[in-house]
């Protein structure tokens, strides 16, 4: 039973969320061989100044570049 945790950044949607959780799916049952339903995807939202690199807070550097959508995968 495969289980991966993503840590992110808050701010991204259920869709993002969805199509992350399914393109992880696919990513493990094609590496594993396991079924889809024993792959589990935990995602967590963590807010910019919960999350420090090199000793700063990310909310005290300067914002992230806007995302782009991406097209679905088939």
């Amino acid at each position: 039973m495969p289980v991966v945790t993503v840590d992110w950044w808050s701010g991204f949607g259920t869709q993002e969320r969805r199509e992350l959780a399914r393109r992880i799916t696919a990513s493990v049952v094609t590496v594993t061989g396991c079924r889809p339903d024993s792959v589990t995807v935990i995602i967590r939202d963590v807010e910019r100044d919960h999350w420090a690199r090199g000793g700063t807070l990310s909310s005290d550097r300067a914002a992230p570049p806007a995302r782009t959508p991406r097209p679905p995968l088939p």
